[in-house]
């Protein structure tokens, strides 16, 4: 027999390299597509969502919470001051406030926004707050003349001793629970968050709310004005609402208020606005 020495050399080279493939194969592969497996799904952080007297608990006077705005994530920290119906808050340092004005474009504002407000003990709870400095301040160099509001669950003003709406489509929106709770709301209710979310800039909640066509064309046409209020509500049958409404444009300088026949109808538990029955707010101001 004869044997071939080339050949044998190079299956001498080929058997451990072949050896070493299979090796690698079974057992570090398997190990990545099994760490690939484990790998969590990115999640979005929302709030519990808590009543005020829940979240009291956590947030005694004094103590201190970070602050993370829904939407731009961006965080600031803050103490609470005082507050009986809602917590009463000022940033830490001067870095918090700034933090906090660029949250509102760097321009104090009223507008409330959706916030997740985690307390010492790491509880994470859906709150709104507003971006107005007013009343008494106590923390020396924050560059914050006053204090600002949070509200939760259910909470109350300090003056009406009432819920706002307003704060609670934020703590809703905190809380990821919007949907549910629009399906709690009667046809007046209903009429009140369409403009209110609309006001605040909220147009994906106003958007839920309207049945028809065109839905996000017709509302990016309230952009024109600076806010909108809703006095009157009469129900003249039971789908038909007259709705007295004022906008404010150029500014605030100039208001416009118009009384509006509003029909709804119920779809999908809770009730929606015909987008042609407001069509007739969308003028151009001053027309």
């Amino acid at each position: 027999m004869i044997v071939n020495l080339r050949q044998l050399r190079l299956l001498l080279i080929v058997i451990p390299l072949l050896l070493v493939f299979i090796f690698m194969y079974k057992y570090t592969l398997p190990e990545v597509e099994e760490n690939h497996l484990v790998q969590p799904e990115p999640k979005e952080l929302y709030g519990e969502f808590l009543t005020w007297e829940e979240a009291r608990q956590y947030f005694n006077k004094y103590s201190s919470a970070t602050i993370m705005d829904l939407d731009t994530g961006l965080q600031f920290n803050v103490q609470r001051r005082g507050g009986s119906n809602h917590a009463d808050v000022q940033p830490l340092t001067a870095e918090d406030t700034a933090t906090m004005k660029a949250i509102y474009n760097g321009k104090w504002s009223w507008k409330r926004r959706a916030v997740i407000v985690e307390m010492e003990n790491g509880r994470k709870i859906a709150g709104s707050m507003n971006g107005m400095p007013h009343g008494r301040g106590a923390i020396a160099g924050n560059n914050f003349n006053g204090h600002s509001c949070i509200h939760f669950r259910d909470s109350t003003t300090h003056g009406s001793r009432k819920v706002d709406l307003t704060h609670q489509m934020m703590v809703w929106k905190a809380a990821n629970v919007v949907e549910k709770q629009i399906k709690t709301l009667g046809a007046e209710d209903s009429i009140r968050l369409f403009f209110t979310a609309i006001d605040q800039g909220e147009m994906k909640i106003a958007g839920s709310l309207l049945d028809g066509e065109e839905e996000a064309a017709i509302l990016e046409l309230f952009r024109d004005y600076d806010y909108i209020r809703v006095s009157d509500i009469i129900k003249l049958s039971d789908n038909n609402y007259k709705v007295n409404v004022l906008l404010a444009y150029d500014g605030g300088r100039k208001q416009l208020r118009k009384d509006i026949l509003l029909r709804l109808t119920k779809k999908k538990s809770y009730w929606h606005i015909d987008v042609g029955s407001i069509v007739v707010l969308l003028q151009q101001p001053g027309a």
